[in-house]
């Protein structure tokens, strides 16, 4: 019971101002002072909140009258945000669980100023890790800027793994069928452009004939597109396939083929450039009208 008591009793030391009128206390039991016109100019919440009628306490002196409100909510989230709220120092970061946490805390106290800071710190690398979870966030708060960029980023993502199954349910209708046309897309201008002549016409022109007048076989080019789209489809950024490319089976017979002439049917040099120039414009292309 003491230990209770001594909780009970405990004020943060960077709240502790005895001439704040108002007595947050956290989940834990530390109690915050903090005076009310901060938190009826920063906060819709407390606005709302001490615009209410309060009951009279005639057992306590009219000079240690005090406000308390118990939030119920976990001192790591709650002295974060209040740091925000009276301009004092804010820690960097410690993880993406902890950014949400005070993210849910800001949205539900209605801070503005907080929620801008926050906003400031959504593209910052430490969070680059996971930008499924990025795109969350921006899409629920509606900031167009990191949104467009978050869902580039989330092309590193196999998002058909069964992975990510339960952060694409916290997305709304609309975020999902964002998400996944701007994947689709950019798998579709992929495929495009590896079916073209433009670039491959060695590989796609039909009937292609070597220099010696017998008609070539596209058969070993085939083989390797279906695996390279194969591989985007799976993972759309495609900054893996030119890497691994290097050691498949379909590679090595594709680069070794040729007519019986000894004319070899492919440019290994030329179409491993072209291929990388799709894997490039195919996001470039997608991301138009983000």
């Amino acid at each position: 019971m003491a230990t209770a008591a001594a909780k009970e009793s405990y004020f943060h030391p960077y709240f502790d101002d005895a001439t704040a009128d108002v007595l947050l206390q956290s989940s834990e039991g530390t109690l915050y002072r903090v005076h009310s016109f901060i938190l009826r100019n920063t906060s819709g919440f407390f606005r709302t909140m001490l615009s209410l009628p309060q009951p009279i306490q005639d057992d306590i002196k009219p000079s240690r009258k005090q406000q308390e409100i118990h939030t119920g909510d976990s001192d790591s989230v709650m002295e974060r945000v209040l740091r925000m709220m009276c301009g004092l120092e804010i820690p960097r970061w410690e993880s993406f669980d902890e950014f949400e946490a005070v993210l849910e805390l800001i949205e539900k106290w209605d801070t503005p100023g907080p929620l801008s800071f926050a906003r400031t710190a959504l593209p910052s690398p430490m969070f680059s890790d996971e930008p499924l979870r990025v795109y969350i966030l921006a899409t629920r708060f509606g900031w167009q800027e990191e949104t467009a960029s978050a869902l580039v980023q989330t092309l590193k993502l196999d998002l058909l793994s069964g992975e990510f199954d339960a952060m694409l349910c916290r997305l709304s209708s609309r975020s999902l069928l964002q998400l996944v046309t701007f994947h689709d897309r950019c798998k579709a201008r992929f495929r495009m452009s590896l079916d073209g002549t433009d670039l491959f016409a060695a590989g796609n022109e039909e009937p292609r004939e070597c220099s010696c007048g017998k008609r070539r076989d596209n058969y070993p080019w085939r083989i390797l597109k279906a695996k390279i789209i194969s591989e985007f489809n799976r993972r759309p950024l495609g900054d893996r396939i030119l890497v691994d490319m290097a050691g498949w089976p379909e590679s090595a017979a594709c680069w070794r083929a040729k007519c019986h002439c000894g004319n070899m049917y492919y440019d290994q040099v030329s179409t491993v450039a072209n291929i990388k120039a799709c894997i490039t414009a195919a996001s470039q292309k997608a991301s138009e009208g983000l």
